[in-house]
């Protein structure tokens, strides 16, 4: 399937609708507070939904928001897990966009703790801990790094995401397209080393979006509609070249602050 890239058009367009959103969020705060509530239930919903087809998106909306019965495990234990780890993820995007505003770099702990936040009442034991074992991930050519090599390599990487991070001041239109190659960097971190047994395709699109949040930037919602598309730019990645992701991003991201830019629209009614 071929990769979603963006023209040149379109990237002025993702430029000129994400500055647009800015504005207009700190005109209207009350819009964006909802906006940010809409995207984080969004992108919970669509994140998981990439890693388990087997429950329907609407039933995921029914788990997330605390609807139907009130006991899940009357329907079956995976349903009820499935609760709890979306109810897990929404707490941690909750939190790091906290991490986010206190200027937190990314982290071996960040990780660790974003993976305990989303797994803790789901998944008994190994929450927070990286594998012991080597592993292959479908769909991707590369094999990720031996357990004992796992720790090094996100310290290597991290340390130069953040540098990369503290040399911005700002969000320009200069700025905009390091700042997704970042976050692109970040995602495919978590994706190619592959650090926990279970979990890492959320915790890579979650830290992926830690990099925005760091510029009180929206969240970029992969939808799953798109899932194939996505997958498949992870795949022609490396750890030296997220060009692939990168260009996947931006056609994500555009989709993304085309739906913001519905909703400032309503707002100004």
């Amino acid at each position: 399937m071929p990769i979603l890239a963006l023209n040149f058009a379109e990237r002025q367009r993702l430029k000129e609708l994400y500055f647009e959103a800015h504005a207009r969020g700190e005109h209207h705060p009350h819009a964006r507070h909802e906006i940010m509530t809409a995207i984080r239930c969004l992108k919970a919903i669509h994140s998981n939904a990439i890693e388990d087809r087997s429950i329907d998106r609407v039933f995921l909306q029914i788990l997330l928001h605390d609807a139907g019965i009130q006991d899940k495990s009357l329907i079956s234990p995976e349903y009820e897990r499935a609760y709890k780890s979306l109810k897990g993820q929404q707490a941690m995007l909750e939190d790091l966009e906290k991490r986010a505003e206190a200027g937190e770099p990314l982290s071996i702990s960040l990780l660790r703790d974003m993976h305990r936040q989303i797994f803790d009442d789901s998944w008994v034991e190994g929450t927070g801990m990286f594998r012991s074992t080597n592993v292959s991930i479908l769909r991707m050519r590369h094999d990720p790094p031996h357990p004992k090599d796992v720790e090094s390599l996100l310290h290597q990487k991290c340390q130069s995401i953040n540098a990369g991070i503290e040399s911005i001041d700002s969000v320009t239109a200069e700025t905009f397209d390091t700042i997704l190659q970042l976050s692109a960097e970040a995602h495919y971190l978590v994706a190619g080393v592959h650090p926990f047994e279970d979990g890492n395709g959320r915790i890579a699109r979650a830290i992926g979006n830690y990099v925005l949040l760091r510029f009180d930037m929206y969240y970029d919602v992969i939808m799953t509609e798109y899932r194939n598309n996505y997958l498949d730019s992870l795949e022609e990645c490396t750890f030296t070249d997220t060009t692939p992701l990168y260009r996947f991003l931006e056609f994500s991201y555009l989709e993304t602050l085309e739906r913001i830019s519905t909703f400032f629209k309503l707002a100004q009614k």
